[in-house]
């Protein structure tokens, strides 16, 4: 057969064109199954400045004792803890909804740990999936299956983002970067991205046309 060529919209959103501008650190819980998979495939498509952990953020475990639910208590000390003195904090939570999210003995931990990360204003990014091989399903399912509280407290206030399958995914994955604060390359930065990456001793070394055709490229 033919080989396919990839299907290229004008003005289309595309994940390798973005980077982040400043360094993201994404939450995917291991309780929301799916979530760091997603994680990581934003992670990888882009340009640089986002990374993922499955490591609750310390701030989480830090509330004043009033402030947590008897279960949020019991439950953080299980989560991965990975984070050693001086590693980076995570600045997002991601919160994957399909159609198990807020299902099985799991469930109702997630909603914990999203109440703890709205309490201390961790942002929280969502992403709505809309693959059936991926467990899509209506968002109107949420409404349903989410703790009634977390509806009533604004959770679904905020737009999510709406995962596809190919080959409309890339699209959702771009979103997703955006919605994390990733932003279009142009020519001229990525230029200087590479030329801030180097060694101070090998900038003055460097041609001066080399940058400016890759301006110009």
């Amino acid at each position: 057969g033919e080989n396919e060529l990839p299907l290229c919209i004008p003005g289309e959103v595309r994940a390798d064109s973005l980077a982040s501008t400043k360094p993201v650190l994404l939450w995917a819980s291991t309780l929301n199954a799916g979530a760091r998979d997603l994680g990581d495939a934003v992670a990888a498509a882009v340009a640089g400045g986002i990374s993922v952990t499955d490591a609750a953020p310390s701030r989480l475990t830090s509330l004043p004792r009033a402030s947590r639910s008897s279960r949020l208590s019991t439950l953080l000390p299980s989560l991965p803890r990975t984070r050693r003195e001086g590693d980076d904090e995570a600045t997002h939570m991601l919160l994957y909804l399909n159609r198990s999210t807020w299902a099985g003995d799991g469930g109702e931990a997630l909603a914990e740990q999203v109440r703890a990360a709205r309490r201390v204003r961790l942002p929280l990014v969502m992403a709505h999936e809309n693959d059936a091989a991926r467990g899509g399903c209506i968002f109107g399912h949420f409404f349903e299956v989410t703790p009634r509280d977390l509806i009533v407290d604004g959770l679904y206030n905020d737009i999510a983002v709406g995962c596809h399958s190919d080959p409309h995914r890339q699209v959702s994955i771009a979103l997703l970067a955006k919605a994390l604060g990733a932003t279009k390359q142009t020519a001229q930065s990525r230029v200087r991205r590479v030329f801030l990456a180097q060694p101070t001793q090998n900038r003055g070394t460097e041609p001066r046309e080399q940058s400016v055709g890759d301006q110009v490229a």
